[in-house]
């Protein structure tokens, strides 16, 4: 079931992501800009991208819904305090992240699109993290989710 709640969260990350590069607000292309790091190209990085992308998600859920499993005061909350807990998880996990795309990953990406990654980039994938931990925490909480 952890393993299902992964990918949904994931699903819902990828579809702010989404939203907000739809709207212009910035390149949140994630799927393509992952998976064009494996293949340096923008046509054919939408599979590897997926892949990479849905891999970490379930492996993330695996290891939020693991280390919450280690305290029992947490598996006992209700599924408000889950999500609580899932979005303080994202927003930590989507502080890391935004800084090293920002500072590391943009400047050696190998496609011009994604070298550019300033505040509205780092702000975006802030956001995507808390609605995948929000998200996780919820299911972890509705269906409590152990390991």
């Amino acid at each position: 079931m952890t393993v299902l709640a992964g990918l949904l969260a994931t699903g819902l990350m990828t579809l702010s992501l989404y939203a907000c590069h739809w709207q212009g607000f910035a390149n949140g292309d994630m799927v393509r800009a992952l998976g064009s790091v494996i293949t340096r190209k923008y046509d054919n990085s939408m599979i590897p991208g997926l892949a990479i992308h849905l891999t970490s998600g379930v492996i993330f859920a695996l290891f939020y819904v693991f280390v919450w499993s280690m305290f029992p005061e947490i598996s006992g909350a209700g599924v408000l305090r889950h999500v609580q807990l899932g979005a303080f998880c994202g927003l930590a996990q989507g502080l890391v992240i935004s800084t090293a795309l920002v500072v590391f990953v943009a400047e050696h990406h190998p496609l011009e699109q994604f070298r550019v990654a300033g505040i509205n980039v780092a702000l975006v994938h802030l956001l995507a993290h808390i609605v995948y931990g929000a998200t996780l925490g919820g299911l972890a909480g509705v269906f409590h989710l152990t390991m």
